[in-house]
């Protein structure tokens, strides 16, 4: 049986070869579902996971950034959360060192943070980029219900309270860096990711859609 992330390796080829005729309509999208494969056939393998005592300490691996929004690019970060209950135990280690480190080996760059529910909840109050980072949030594999937990316990102890201020930053930051990168209107060679009517707005009005209005999915 092939490895995981052999498995991943050789579809990722399938999928640019697709893309290279111009038969991949939704490589984006393709490209994130190959690497949720890749997480939780690693995690179903793992010799670690199950000597964690997940009954105990339940525990997820979670997708963030664009890579939870299922927008993973070819080349970029692949940000993951490995999310505990309670206190992050000592096998944690082993278990990223198991699941994570074949994606280094194989050339992707992977951002993670470990770390346990109320950290996330201290940090992410405290900190509205890591608050954006977590309304991209997705399961991927393990016990879902801590996601939802996650995403539940946000709203109710940071937006409930400080929404107003989250939307505030959110406008400042944008205005910043329209500041910075100018229009794009016009520009031979525009910022399509950080100049005005960027990428950037994008993921601004999905994170004030979800401050707002609950919503995480642009189809809402």
């Amino acid at each position: 049986m092939e490895s995981p992330i052999r498995q991943l390796q050789e579809r990722k080829q399938e999928l640019l070869a697709h893309f290279v005729e111009s038969d991949e309509p939704d490589f984006l999208a393709t490209h994130t579902y190959l690497l949720d494969d890749y997480f939780r056939e690693s995690f179903a393998r793992s010799a670690v996971g199950p000597r964690m005592g997940m009954e105990k300490n339940p525990y997820a691996i979670i997708a963030l950034g664009g890579y939870g929004r299922k927008e993973q690019c070819l080349h970029s970060d692949v940000d993951v959360l490995l999310l505990f209950k309670k206190k992050i135990p000592d096998e944690a280690a082993a278990l990223v060192q198991e699941i994570f480190y074949p994606l280094w080996d194989a050339g992707l760059e992977v951002s993670y943070a470990t770390r346990s529910l109320k950290e996330c909840l201290s940090l992410a109050s405290h900190d509205f980029e890591v608050l954006t980072s977590l309304a991209d949030a997705r399961f991927l594999c393990g016990i879902s219900s801590l996601c939802s937990d996650l995403m539940e316990e946000m709203r109710s102890k940071i937006l409930r309270k400080r929404a107003k201020e989250f939307i505030q930053w959110l406008r400042e930051r944008n205005e910043g860096r329209h500041t910075r990168f100018g229009d794009s209107t016009n520009l031979l060679e525009p910022n399509v990711k950080e100049g005005q009517g960027g990428l950037r707005d994008y993921h601004a009005m999905l994170w004030l859609g979800w401050a707002k209005y609950q919503i995480k999915e642009p189809r809402d």
